[in-house]
């Protein structure tokens, strides 16, 4: 991993964190999904989906469900429409 990609993952992590503390729930899914589709294995999802879950849940795990179910599906479609 180069020294530019290792600062976009550090920075899109700063990002998550600060949408997961501030934003709607929307806005958070959406760049979750993107950051998820950016790079590679985005393992963070499954962290930022526990962390909502246990800032926001109702004692659920349907947070851990959902970041588990995007990890998949967008490592599905990039292995399908990536050369």
């Amino acid at each position: 991993m180069n020294r530019y990609k290792s600062l976009a993952r550090i920075a899109s992590d700063v990002i998550m964190i600060l949408l997961i503390a501030w934003a709607p729930l929307w806005l958070v899914v959406i760049m979750t999904v993107a950051f998820a589709w950016a790079f590679s294995p985005y393992y963070e999802v499954i962290a930022w989906g526990i962390s909502l879950d246990a800032l926001y849940g109702f004692h659920s795990v349907y947070g851990i469900i959902f970041a588990l179910a995007v990890f998949i599906i967008i490592e599905i479609f990039k292995r399908r429409t990536r050369i």
